[in-house]
């Protein structure tokens, strides 16, 4: 963070008290104007000092203040809108608090140090605040479309994550950077599995990932372009991407932890993350390089932000550069499955023939391809990547009374993915006379992401507070498919193929006013806001090169079609959707007293494709004492399906049961669906309750505790789900209306979930005498979901099945367990971090709950594998704790250089039950060494020990 120069307004004549009682209401008139002109006129009215970093206020404006007021309603007012708040220091000194994550508030020692005393003289103009003043986070206005407040005020939970504590965590990407600093978030990497190598599924209180909005100062982001259709997390499922944005512009995150929409509109169930970008002038260079234990994954990154001041009237550019590379890992065991065809019995008279093309009766031993023993052949880890990346954060005033502000930003990644291995041995999947000795498929992927949003903000009938603005966003991802084959093609086939692009774009116009009443009758204060919005997505797939779905002649003796490891988008899988929504809002939030806080929105928005639906909140806050306070909301939300679910047709490549199989997704248009008896997706609905309570009080070792405790329960109805792999050859209904596919699933309302948990944080911090620093805090969630009950499965779709088929369930056991154990039901985050002179160490341990996933081939010898009386068997995979350590030295006022280790004792998930643990049995999804860890469920990743050194200049 950028050092910051204090400004002053001071005084002219002798203090009076601030506490309660001599804080009385005056008459009170201050014009629109620039807001340290207006806090300038304030402090001279009312005597008394006003503390605030000078960049915190440039090119602010404020609505005018009139009528009686005490001093507190007017700063309220005065700072309404602006992103500020205060507090008050002491009985005459008001500090004036940025909203971002790392404001620390300043102490009376700090106003000591400035040279003031109680007969103050004129005070410095400016003056230095160390770092260590702008660490403490308080203050946030997301969930609120009234006053910011802090944490212990508001009637909603929410975590803030400044911009240092994302750095400190060592990680390299936003995600990751966010996964060890809020506990009801939770994302990890992936590989060999399909496209989330691509973008990180994440969720919020175990929800889906598309259950959780995505704001970036506030405006709603676009999301990632193609659907998560592996058996992983988040399946069915589109992300939005974090990754896209540079870690370097984030000031600070907002982690919403309630329903919201009825605020901010669909997607919104789990809750919010909005993104606030930087600001201000003042510069940084941080570069980074690392590596893991095992030798691989090497990362560099390297990082510019800079600011600039703009126009005369304080406006300001604030642009962010980033590069970042890194050569990927593997973790695949040795392999022990089949490679070569097996020899045929009279080779010795025919020697090779098109089925077993090899001089010698025995390839392997003979031809030295493979070595004797084991050894590695799989390519499962963190994907190879390379990212580029260019944000920019600005505002101009105009005039008094409105402000242009602009930012957006361009990130291209390239990953280089892999896929399983073909042997030569697995015909359907193979060319031998393209790859004699069997192939893994290369899957390079380039995702490329851009967006703009651009707005005039302001204050207009003296009161209101307007904000109009328009945004538009884009992804697209290129895929490819390298080092692989058509085998229906046979020998003929390529080697390299473009499988096509999927893109999703948005388009906003919105326009919102806000307005802070002061005494509304018997209300102490109320806060008003109304908003309108109108949105056009987007969704399209273009068609790969010919070759990626082409079907060779060999397609009819038995051969797969299409690029093995990823077919290509056939012409007939093209689409090119759109839909329009209108939206509108309406939000009051009221202090009726000192104690209790009141907050109601509602939101109507109505959707040209299904029709319209309506929204609902209701939260309180009351006080019991001024350190504790106990709040609750209720949220009816909903959440419309993503284009991309109801428009995906492409074909995805999976395992099963040990083989590659090809599964066509059709799309929600398909009038066969209807026939099947199938209906369009609607909009699933939440019914979200919060329940809390919030402390905060000081003398606690000296220092000071914030506490908040948090219960919530989320029923979702009509939930979203892909079905499972409806086999044609095992319902003759779906077979004569898909006559040349194998199998098919689709998009359907079929289950019903609940999700219940609990969220803990608390934080302590002190400054001792000695000059040392100390921060803790420990963070916890539990969330566990349940799928309450499921629709019946169409008749129509039944008929002519015979035995179990004939009680088919179209969610079943895979997917229902990706919803509800998939991900770890617990997380704790324990960090601390001291601080002393030109030293500041820190420590961090993480724990993550266990998880379950489903494979055949287990053994239940395994104590912890369960099997049902079918022998359908699932996993768990035990809870395990990451400890990261790292110590920062500041060479000087600009330069820190840090040297940190994480997972320092080299923790890795348990691996599948396999031969090679002694028990009876193989999980397929081991798929013969090649994946150790689950790729159908989410912990902490499987990479090992990573150790870095990180050098951070600013100027």
């Amino acid at each position: 963070m950028h050092k910051v120069a204090v400004a002053t307004v001071a005084c002219w004549s002798a203090m009076i008290a601030m506490d309660a009682d001599a804080d009385t209401r005056q008459p009170t008139h201050i014009p629109a104007q620039q807001l340290g002109s207006a806090l300038q006129a304030l402090a001279h009215d009312r005597q008394f000092y006003v503390i605030f970093a000078a960049q915190d206020i440039v090119g602010l404006q404020t609505q005018g203040v009139t009528g009686e007021l005490t001093s507190q309603e007017a700063l309220q007012q005065l700072l309404n809108g602006t992103g500020l708040t205060f507090r008050f220091v002491d009985d005459k000194t008001v500090n004036i608090l940025p909203i971002r994550a790392e404001a620390r508030l300043l102490t009376e020692s700090t106003a000591s140090n400035t040279g003031w005393s109680a007969a103050p003289p004129p005070p410095p103009a400016d003056t230095a605040a160390s770092e260590e003043d702008d660490e403490l986070v308080t203050v946030t206005v997301i969930g609120s479309r009234g006053l910011p407040r802090t944490d212990v005020e508001r009637p909603v939970p929410v975590d803030i994550v400044s911009g240092r504590d994302l750095m400190t965590t060592g990680q390299t990407d936003l995600a990751q950077q966010v996964q060890f600093n809020s506990p009801s978030f939770n994302s990890a990497k992936y590989g060999v599995n399909g496209t989330t190598n691509y973008a990180d599924p994440a969720s919020l209180r175990g929800l889906a990932p598309d259950q959780v909005l995505v704001l970036v100062n506030g405006k709603r982001r676009h999301q990632f372009s193609a659907l998560n259709l592996n058996v992983a997390p988040g399946l069915g499922t589109v992300v939005t991407d974090l990754n896209s944005i540079p870690s370097s512009a984030i000031e600070r995150i907002e982690v919403l932890r309630d329903g919201a929409a009825a605020q901010y509109g669909s997607d919104a169930i789990a809750g919010i993350i909005n993104l606030v970008l930087n600001e201000g002038e003042g510069g940084s260079v941080t570069g980074t390089a690392g590596t893991h234990k095992e030798g691989d994954g090497d990362t560099f990154k390297a990082s510019l932000n800079q600011g600039f001041l703009l126009g005369a009237e304080g406006g300001f550019v604030n642009v962010t550069l980033e590069a970042f590379d890194f050569s990927g890992t593997n973790r695949s065991d040795p392999y022990d499955g089949p490679i070569y065809p097996a020899t045929p019995a009279n080779y010795a008279q025919t020697g090779p023939t098109p089925a077993f093309p090899y001089a010698t009766a025995n390839p392997r031993r003979d031809r030295g391809v493979y070595p004797q023993g084991a050894f590695v052949i799989g390519n499962y880890g963190s994907n190879e990547n390379r990212t580029y990346q260019a944000f920019i954060n600005s505002e101009l005033p105009l005039s008094q009374s409105a402000t242009l502000y602009g930012f957006g930003g361009y990130s291209e990644k390239e990953i280089k993915a892999f896929g399983f291995y073909r042997a030569p041995s697995s015909a359907p999947n193979s060319a031998l006379g393209v790859f004699p000795d069997g192939f893994v498929p290369v899957l390079p992927g380039e995702s490329i992401d851009y967006s703009a949003v651009a707005g005039v903000k302001g204050t207009m009938f003296e009161h209101w507070n307007y904000d109009a603005s328009g945004s538009f966003g884009e992804n697209y991802l290129d895929l490819s498919a390298y080092n692989t084959v058509n085998p229906s093609l046979g020998d003929a086939s390529p080697t390299e193929f473009y499988i096509g692009r999927t893109t999703s774009n948005q388009a906003i116009g919105e326009f919102n006013v806000s307005r802070l009443f002061g005494e509304v009758g018997p209300l102490q204060s109320m806060s008003v806001a109304l908003g309108a919005q109108v949105r056009r997505d987007n969704f399209s797939a273009r068609r790969g090169s010919l070759e990626s779905y082409q079907v060779g002649p060999l397609a009819f003796s038995g051969r797969a079609v299409g690029a093995s490891g990823r077919p290509g988008i056939a012409p007939e899988d093209e689409i090119d959707i759109s839909r329009t929504n209108v939206g509108a809002y309406v939000d009051v939030e009221s202090d009726v007293t000192d104690a209790l806080l009141i907050a109601t929105a509602l939101r109507f928005e109505d959707y040209n494709d299904f029709g319209s639906n309506l929204s609902g909140k209701l939260a309180m806050r009351y006080k019991l004492t001024d350190s504790f306070a106990v709040r609750g909301s209720y949220n009816r939300g909903f959440r419309a399906p993503s284009l991309a679910q109801l428009g995906n047709r492409v074909n995805t490549s999976t395992v099963q049961n040990g083989e590659i199989i090809v599964t066509k997704q059709v799309s929600s248009d398909d009038p066969r669906l209807a026939q099947l008896g199938v209906a369009d997706p609607d909009a699933e609905i939440s019914d979200n309750f919060n329940l809390g309570l919030t402390a905060e009080f000081g003398g606690v070792l000296g220092g000071e505790v914030v506490l908040t405790l948090d219960a919530f329960h989320i029923d979702i109805e009509d939930r979203i789900a892909i079905t499972d792999r409806i086999l044609t050859s095992a319902f003759p209904a779906v077979a004569a209306l898909f006559p040349q596919t194998a199998e098919i699933r689709f998009f359907t309302n079929q289950i019903d979930t609940r999700t219940r948990g609990v969220d803990l944080v608390t934080t302590y911090s002190n400054k001792f005498d000695s000059g040392l620093s100390l921060d803790l805090s420990l963070a916890g969630s539990y969330n566990e979901t349940e799928v309450l009950s499921q629709r019946a499965t169409p008749a129509q779709l039944l008929v002519g099945a015979t035995g179990d088929n004939r009680n088919f369930l179209l969610v079943d056991q895979t997917a229902i367990e990706l919803i509800e154990v998939a991900t770890p039901r617990t997380k704790i985050l324990l960090s601390s971090k001291v601080g002393w002179g030109d030293w500041t160490g820190s420590a961090r341990a993480t724990y993550f709950g266990s998880v379950k996933a489903f494979s055949t081939g287990l053994s239940g010898l395994d104590p912890n594998v369960d099997c049902d009386a079918r022998n359908r068997c699932v996993q768990k995979f035990d809870g395990k704790t990451l400890v990261d350590l790292s110590l920062t030295y500041a060479v000087s006022d600009a330069l820190n250089l840090t040297l940190g280790a994480n997972n320092v004792f080299d923790t890795y998930p348990d691996e599948w039950n396999s031969f090679r643990e002694g028990f009876a049995g193989q999980a397929s999804n081991y798929t013969n060494g090649q994946i150790p860890y689950s790729r159908n469920s989410n912990q902490f990743g499987f990479n090992g020990a990573y150790y870095y050194l990180t050098a951070a200049w600013t100027f």
